[in-house]
């Protein structure tokens, strides 16, 4: 029989089901979660963040300051350019008015943001004049600092060549080569936490001029500024050197191609803090104009002049 009406004309209550209830609830805080997520990139990747009056970032703090956030990080001492110290070229400091002077007198270093739709790489010289380069950071040239087992391409760089860098989950780097070779169980696993990895891939010169390409001009400062951002978002073994990973059948046992590879980071990638977050951050601290918090190349673009083409 059925059950009887609380009151005479009352429809009898549906049978309670918690678990469809539970069910209903989870995915409506999904879909709010969702929808918070893509606000706040909309909003703060629209939003520049200052330049001025904001402490430097750890890595890119003068002198013996870069070097102990470096190894309280590393755990290992990190190449840095002498001239990022207030006293270079004079233990007492004597010179580093002389030294200043200079470096503001000297040319400013072009750079390039580049992104393929999904993935923002940063484009620098392989070496500039006068400094300590972003080949010597990352151990292009061999030596103390050299990777190791690098590709012959790298040993011998060209005199216009550049090194694109971009950082990214380790996992997804080596597992996918190309999109068309894109996993789904592992593009579902870059959703959590994970490792991370730099990406590096030496160019036989700079980009070619597009729309989703962008060149700018940095200071001297402002290019060692970024140099240390990249040595600081390296692994080092104990020797200091940074740590290749070993190609695998998954990436074509080459990395990305013949001058290309892939070095140990530090950091772990996540939906907060995804490769689009590493090079707006990495951008910031050359003092250049960036959004307050974007996971998606289109707002690092957004806020940098265009290329003219």
């Amino acid at each position: 029989m059925p059950p009887r009406p609380t009151h005479p004309g009352q429809p009898p209550k549906p049978p309670r089901r918690p678990l469809r209830h539970i069910l209903t609830w989870t995915l409506r805080g999904l879909v709010l979660l969702s929808l918070g997520y893509l606000l706040a990139v909309a909003v703060l990747g629209a939003m520049p963040r200052p330049t001025e009056g904001l402490p430097s970032p750890a890595c890119c703090l003068p002198g013996s300051a870069v070097r102990n956030a470096t190894e309280q990080r590393n755990g290992t001492t990190v190449p840095i350019p002498p001239e990022s110290s207030g006293t270079p070229g004079s233990p007492d400091g004597k010179n580093a008015g002389v030294t200043e002077a200079v470096t503001r007198n000297a040319p400013s270093v072009t750079i390039h943001v580049i992104s393929n739709g999904v993935h923002a790489d940063i484009v620098l010289p392989a070496r500039v004049e006068g400094e300590p380069g972003l080949a010597d950071v990352l151990g292009l040239d061999g030596g103390t600092g050299g990777a190791k087992d690098g590709p012959p391409a790298l040993a011998a760089l060209p005199g216009k060549a550049h090194v694109a860098i971009g950082w990214g989950a380790r996992e997804f780097y080596l597992a996918t080569p190309t999109w068309d070779r894109i996993r789904p169980g592992v593009a579902l696993r870059a959703l959590a936490p994970a490792p991370a990895a730099l990406h590096v891939e030496v160019m036989p010169g700079p980009p070619l001029p597009d729309a989703d390409t962008r060149t700018l001009q940095l200071s001297r400062q402002g290019y060692r500024n970024l140099v240390a951002f990249v040595a600081a978002s390296l692994r080092r073994d104990a020797e200091g050197r940074p740590v290749r990973i070993p190609v695998t059948p998954e990436n074509g046992d080459t990395g990305y191609g013949p001058g290309s590879l892939f070095l140990e980071a530090t950091g772990r990638f996540s939906p907060l803090r995804t490769c689009n977050t590493w090079a707006a951050d990495a951008l910031a601290a050359a003092g250049v104009r960036a959004p307050m918090w974007t996971p998606l190349p289109h707002f690092v673009l957004y806020h940098l002049p265009a290329t003219d083409r």
